[in-house]
């Protein structure tokens, strides 16, 4: 998928050129390990980890993170993750970056009467540990709105939350919402109307056994219009995952 999106990629780490020529072999790597043996360039991205100490094996190796440049080298974003378990998928690099998940990812849709919403997922499967994305497209009737934030305690803000085991931390961000002054309440309100789009991300727990999971979700939202206010809403919805085989592997 990155690829298609004209990213290319390109890993570096501290091992010897003649270890990651193996290693690449050995795994059917196909992009580019550069080796940073002195750890030079890891020190001039500020990721150097001083917490191994000079002569223990991993001395040299960076904070995990990813990068992605544009073509004149400018960096567009940084991923960071907690340890060396954690690794953002392509896929969600993709949706972020580019609004596209992997035409196999599981997607669910929420109707409730003027509301319409399809949710799902940047990949269809990943390995323990990983960050994914998701996605929300909304699309309301015309003369309804929900919520933005930041809301009076009285109002229910449209967000995403996922209540799963398997998923250890999780973001969700929504389009600047517009304010809406509401005359018979005396109020000025943010809200979405009309279609738009959210995206979020997962990070998987680590370690996850192979095999199918589902994610559990919810949804929650406030529907209104210029005549009636409905009670606040929350839709469980759940969404398929698959876990790849975790195979531990290094350069030596």
């Amino acid at each position: 998928m990155l690829q298609q999106n004209g990213v290319r990629v390109a890993a570096i780490s501290y091992d010897a050129q003649a270890a990651l020529q193996t290693f690449a072999q050995q795994q059917g790597i196909g992009y580019p390990l550069l080796s940073d043996h002195d750890s030079s360039v890891i020190r001039k991205f500020g990721i150097f980890n001083a917490n191994i100490a000079p002569g223990l094996r991993a001395h040299g190796v960076p904070h995990p993170v990813t990068y992605l440049l544009s073509p004149d080298g400018t960096v567009v974003h940084k991923y960071f993750v907690p340890n060396y378990q954690h690794r953002v998928t392509g896929a969600a690099v993709v949706l972020e970056h580019f609004g596209a998940p992997a035409e196999s990812a599981a997607a669910v849709k929420v109707n409730s009467g003027p509301l319409a919403v399809s949710i799902g997922l940047s990949n269809a499967s990943a390995f323990a540990g990983q960050e994914i994305g998701f996605f929300a497209k909304f699309a309301l009737q015309p003369g309804w709105h929900i919520y933005g934030q930041p809301l009076p305690a009285t109002y229910t803000p449209t967000s995403i939350t996922f209540d799963d085991p398997n998923v250890t931390s999780q973001s969700f961000e929504l389009p600047g919402a517009e304010l809406l002054t509401i005359p018979a309440l005396n109020e000025t309100l943010p809200i979405y109307s009309g279609a738009f789009q959210g995206q979020g991300r997962l990070l998987l727990k680590f370690p996850l056994e192979a095999g199918p999971i589902t994610l559990s979700g919810k949804l929650h939202f406030q529907q209104c219009s210029d005549t009636v206010c409905e009670a606040p809403q929350t839709v469980a919805f759940q969404l398929p995952l698959t876990i790849e085989i975790f195979l531990i592997a290094r350069p030596k």
